[in-house]
């Protein structure tokens, strides 16, 4: 029998963890599995490239799979993934020219990084009975801490009043500047959320290294179109 989530799942829990996680799972959702989405936005690599993308993840891991182009021209199809503790980018021209690939220590743990920011689209994976430790530094501002691969991130969520995330961020390994790998803000601003089933996700995000600082500029821009719990993904 699959488990559904209660007010007694999340007992013992500080007030704005609980506003936020009765906020996002609706009673009776399931407990276990990630979820599917699809989504359309735009990508900085250089200029501003549009994409559409379906996605699957569960706090633990994901996979990204993206069509990078112009309407009906899309040359650039990207796969990003994170899975039992190992991470993995490629992008080929016309499914057959390999433009980037990578699979090295650093695609991991950047990976991971990105798998546990991610969560906000699964809030069933950030429960305590998934090893997720959860603590409120204010009544808008909740830190979620688990083991993600080689990594352990702290999560860090901005609320309002009814739960609702505002922003999300992490130190996430990475380069973006080609100065070389370490640790750095990353994060996003949520600028809508919907309703999909038993959860209330963010539905308009926009992502940036340096989160949070006056360097920061977004990199990805994207809205969710759809989005289902999948069980025992």
């Amino acid at each position: 029998m699959t488990a559904r989530f209660t007010t007694a799942c999340i007992d013992g829990l500080d007030e704005p963890v609980r506003r936020y996680l009765n906020h996002a799972i609706r009673e009776g959702a399931p407990l276990d599995g990630g979820v599917r989405l699809t989504m359309s936005g735009r990508i900085k690599a250089g200029p501003w490239l549009p994409f559409t993308a379906e996605e699957e993840c569960d706090g633990r891991s994901f996979r990204w799979r993206a069509q990078v182009g112009w309407r009906r021209l899309t040359p650039l199809d990207v796969l990003d993934e994170f899975a039992g503790g190992v991470g993995a980018s490629r992008g080929r021209l016309f499914r057959r020219a390999t433009l980037f690939e990578a699979a090295d220590a650093d695609t991991t743990r950047s990976a991971a990084g990105r798998a546990a920011l991610e969560a906000i689209w699964a809030p069933a994976s950030l429960l305590p009975q998934h090893g997720v430790t959860w603590r409120a530094v204010a009544g808008d501002h909740i830190v979620a801490t688990w083991a993600v691969g080689p990594e352990r991130p702290q999560v860090h969520l901005r609320i309002a009043e009814d739960g609702a995330v505002r922003s999300v961020s992490a130190d996430r390994w990475g380069n973006p500047d080609r100065k070389g790998f370490r640790y750095l803000p990353c994060g996003c601003e949520v600028h809508a959320e919907r309703r999909f089933g038993d959860l209330v996700v963010p539905s308009d995000i926009s992502v940036g290294w340096w989160f949070g600082t006056p360097r920061c500029a977004p990199f990805f821009e994207a809205t969710v179109q759809s989005l289902e719990t999948v069980e025992n993904y």
